[in-house]
């Protein structure tokens, strides 16, 4: 663990980009977890993720055909 934190103080030192990154969240409060909800994922989304993260390509090319499928609105359908 505190090899770890080593490594991580030192990529802040060297990293502009890291070190910004840091100086941003330190300088707003700490976020309030009762004040969030989280909301349900829909379930064509959870799908989609999950056949992503596991890379079941199958499903995800039926999930593709599905969407190609759907009627395409045009500018003179809005």
């Amino acid at each position: 663990m505190a090899e770890q934190m080593l490594r991580v103080a030192s990529h802040l030192d060297e990293c502009d980009f890291c070190g910004a990154e840091l100086q941003l969240l330190s300088d707003h409060a700490a976020f309030e977890e009762a004040a969030y909800v989280p909301v349900e994922i829909p379930s064509s989304l959870r799908c989609l993720a999950q056949s992503l993260l596991t890379a079941d390509w199958l499903h995800i090319e039926s999930l593709a055909g599905t969407a190609y499928e759907k009627e395409r609105l045009t500018l003179t359908d809005a």
